[in-house]
């Protein structure tokens, strides 16, 4: 079973709230990050860089509502070790992660 991380938007114009959610990914338990979407980043450290450009109107969130900080991002998903027989991108900061349909 997997569970699907995201940014979190809130949007606030006064007479409108709403959110909107950028998907950052998936994750199962002993795999790698499962990236699904390139339009706001394609690595690790572009999206930490994503992250921390846009940290005041985003907040992270998995799919039952939990909300995370970027530490435990980090330390929960995103330095988990692949799986050996993984097809992954392993970046200069040590990150695994994966475009791949399954990892």
């Amino acid at each position: 079973m997997s569970t699907n991380y995201y940014f979190r938007i809130d949007i606030n114009t006064g007479s409108y709230q709403s959110t909107q959610d950028i998907h950052i990914g998936q994750y199962s338990a002993n795999s790698c990050l499962l990236m699904r979407q390139d339009q706001c980043y394609k690595t690790v450290e572009e999206m930490h860089t994503f992250y921390n450009h846009n940290k005041e109107k985003l907040s992270i969130v998995n799919e039952y509502d939990l909300v995370l900080t970027w530490e435990e991002l980090q330390n929960n998903l995103l330095s988990q070790p692949a799986r050996i027989s993984a097809r992954y991108h392993l970046d200069s900061f040590g990150y695994a992660w994966s475009d791949e349909p399954f990892c």
